[in-house]
């Protein structure tokens, strides 16, 4: 175990990521008080409030992980300090393609367009719009 880290994820809407982690089979536990839920902490640091906690093992992850709104409004994810590299690219890289898409879906939803999401060979997908 080590201490808690926090990393700038440059996002605000707590509901958004929320939707977005179980876009991608996650099941994050939401705070239901101002006091927040708090990390599980360990023998070298003390536990850490997070408006949305993640379990240990989520994303790979070797600890347990959340969310907290700072008094900016902005979200920072903490984390481990053995998870900060590793949740860098396989949490919130996939978040931020997630919030994306969901952003781009609803846009295209208001406008009337019907969303195709294809995939090429390397994984990469592409939203496609078309007229309903």
């Amino acid at each position: 175990m080590s201490r808690y880290v926090r990393i700038d994820t440059q996002l605000r809407d707590l509901a958004e990521v929320d939707a977005a982690l179980r876009s991608l089979g996650a099941t994050p536990t939401l705070a239901d008080e101002p006091a927040g839920l708090m990390l599980q902490g360990s023998l070298e640091c003390a536990g850490e409030p997070v408006d949305l906690r993640l379990e240990a093992g989520a994303f790979g992850s070797v600890e347990d992980l959340g969310l907290r709104r700072e008094a900016s409004g902005e979200l920072v994810l903490i984390c481990g300090e053995p998870d900060r590299e590793h949740l860098a690219v396989h949490l919130l890289a996939p978040l931020r393609v997630a919030i994306a898409r969901a952003r781009a879906e609803r846009a295209a939803e208001r406008e009337g367009l019907a969303v195709d999401a294809v995939a090429d060979e390397h994984g990469v997908v592409r939203l496609h719009l078309r007229r309903r």
